[in-house]
């Protein structure tokens, strides 16, 4: 089974979305396993501390090396297998689909959730942590970066999505953002009593053709919403 390990000072905070739709079904059908470590239990001193003020000056705290440490060893003790350490951090590497695919094939994930202003360098460095991030902005916490990763493997996990077709045709798969997608009614009037209109080739019945036209959307939409994704593919 596929396990999610967070290290977090917020456990109540999971599972969170993890625990709803498809994937909070895959977990009740215990498809995958989610277990929170609170790193209060590996604080210091009477009131657990975790954090402490930064050396060298600077607004807020950074959380302690030697709780993280502690709550890593926690979970080594009790785990027989290889999985990655991944610190979420806006200073990470940015996550990609690929990314995904390749946590999904293995055992499972073990996430380190920052928060206040971070976590002490040395933490990360010493114990081996992957810095990934989910984009260029700024949270308060790890926590909501942690459970789009999860997400994001738990969805590609065997027999989780009805339909396992679709993962090969979604956005990045190929590079490409995926295609636009229409349903009933076919004629939508909206609210200013304007006509919105299903493309025709949809409703052709043409299989080769609307798999073409869908083709060229992709590529129209990628080159538009993502020129970085586009000059990708006009390489290969």
């Amino acid at each position: 089974m596929w396990e999610a390990k967070i290290i977090t000072a917020y456990p109540e905070m999971f599972p969170g979305v993890l625990g709803h739709s498809i994937i909070g079904n895959a977990l009740f059908e215990k498809k995958w396993s989610l277990n929170t470590v609170n790193l209060h239990d590996f604080g210091i001193g009477e009131r657990k501390g975790i954090d402490d003020s930064p050396f060298g000056g600077g607004p807020g705290m950074i959380i302690r090396p030697d709780v993280v440490e502690k709550a890593v060893i926690n979970i080594s003790l009790n785990l027989k297998k290889n999985m990655p350490l991944v610190y979420m951090s806006p200073t990470g590497k940015s996550l990609n689909q690929q990314d995904l695919e390749k946590f999904a094939k293995g055992d499972g994930i073990i996430i380190l959730c920052g928060r206040f202003e971070g976590v002490d360098e040395r933490a990360i460095d010493n114990l081996g942590f992957m810095q990934v991030s989910i984009g260029d902005y700024i949270l308060s916490g790890g926590e909501v970066a942690a459970q789009v990763l999860v997400e994001g493997c738990v969805r590609l996990l065997p027999g989780v999505l009805g339909h396992s077709e679709s993962i090969l045709e979604e956005s990045f798969s190929k590079n490409l953002l995926e295609y636009p997608q229409y349903t009933r009614p076919q004629v939508w009037v909206d609210s200013e009593k304007q006509k919105h209109h299903v493309p025709d080739i949809l409703l052709s019945g043409h299989h080769d053709k609307i798999r073409e036209w869908r083709k060229n959307k992709s590529i129209e939409k990628t080159k538009k919403n993502r020129p970085d994704l586009f000059k990708k593919i006009e390489k290969c």
